[in-house]
């Protein structure tokens, strides 16, 4: 980033470019001591590729121009300038397909980084730079692609080779698609990632606020249907809906959790007059339902696991994790996957194996699914 000799005490600057515009925030003019003003780039539009930056100063908005932007220092920045290297790239991606490639490239430059900016709120910091650098790369090979991609309205109809062109626009899109797919992959393995190091008790806390937000909505909704408020709606799958959800915690032998929509709804039922569910309703004694199944999941946890081959695999019970799990020695067909996932088999990155709750309902389908009779 280029720095030049300031007249202020700062004995150096960031001047606002064109390059570096649509990252900032502030900005202040050279040589004075005033306060930096917010900048607003191509806050409104002449028409295509033409836009008109602003500048707020005493609560009044004034234009800079792009020329102007010479007299001015950026004092803050939205986010670095990851791909700010990329701009003659980019520029050239644009020469023979858009009338204003400059215009284009910056388009093109600004929403990247700002993607790139906001996908590494979601990465941990020892893998940001490993993602900063492959981003990068990728845009850098869709830039490269680009170019080679024209449009005979710049270039002119005489001579123009669309078969060529045509490839050339596969191509780039081919690219385009690898960069996405890299892009979700690696997304959702930090996903997983960052899941899998949150402490415990922040991901009990994040259920409890998902699990109550639903109950709270599902109970507002009767409230209003027993004040005449809400009509036309059936209160029963609403109170079916509430108990259906705390019951797969019972389920689980998650006895807090259920607890504590249990102690929601009485404390909702406490402030109205008709109970939105009646004590005397099995949702009340979904702790005790829970409270047995902890004690009997606790048991089966002390089994050894047991494992039944099968023709291309395995077939597990692993009552440590309370799964049912498909280990295959190859990849699975496309139709033996579907099924799988018909089935309620989810795809296991961590354990490599195909697996649901291990019940006799996951037996059945695995039975079916596998072709195994006497197991």
């Amino acid at each position: 980033m280029n720095l030049v000799k300031s007249s202020s005490d700062n004995p150096t600057i960031t001047p606002l470019t064109k390059t570096n515009a649509h990252r900032a925030e502030s900005i202040r003019r050279i040589g004075t001591d005033k306060d930096a003003v917010a900048f607003h780039f191509r806050k409104k539009s002449k028409g295509m590729y033409m836009y008109i930056h602003t500048y707020t100063e005493n609560g009044e908005e004034k234009e800079v121009r792009a020329s102007d932007f010479k007299n001015w220092e950026v004092t803050k920045f939205k986010y670095p300038g990851y791909l700010e290297e990329l701009e003659e790239i980019a520029v050239n991606a644009y020469r023979w397909n858009s009338h204003d490639p400059e215009t284009r490239a910056e388009t093109d430059i600004m929403g990247y980084e700002k993607q790139l900016h906001e996908d590494l709120k979601k990465i941990p910091e020892a893998k940001k730079q490993d993602y900063i650098n492959t981003y990068k790369s990728k845009i850098s090979v869709l830039f490269h692609s680009l170019s080679r991609c024209a449009n005979p309205m710049v270039t002119g109809r005489g001579g123009f080779n669309f078969q060529r062109n045509e490839k050339a626009q596969n191509a780039y899109q081919n690219r385009y698609d690898e960069f996405l797919k890299w892009r979700e992959k690696f997304l959702k393995t930090m996903q997983l990632l960052t899941e899998k190091y949150r402490p415990e008790e922040e991901k009990r806390e994040e259920t409890w606020r998902r699990l109550k937000r639903d109950i709270a909505s599902s109970a507002n909704t009767i409230h209003e249907i027993d004040t005449g408020k809400a009509r036309g709606y059936n209160r029963a799958l609403f109170v079916s809906s509430i108990f259906n959800k705390v019951s797969t915690f019972a389920d689980h032998g998650d006895v807090e959790i259920v607890q504590k929509a249990i102690d929601f709804i009485s404390e909702y039922n406490a402030g109205i007059k008709k109970p939105v569910i009646t004590p005397r309703h099995r949702f009340f004694q979904l702790a005790e339902t829970a409270s047995r199944m902890r004690d009997k999941l606790k048991e089966t946890q002390e089994l050894e696991n047991r494992e039944v081959t099968f023709e291309g695999g395995i077939l597990v019970w692993n009552y440590q994790e309370s799964r049912l799990q498909v280990f295959f020695n190859k990849i699975p067909e496309e139709s033996k996957r579907r099924e799988l996932k018909s089935s309620g088999f989810h795809w296991s990155p961590r354990n490599r194996a195909w697996q649901r709750q291990l019940n006799p309902n996951a037996v059945s389908a695995a039975k079916r699914i596998l072709n195994l009779q006497n197991i």
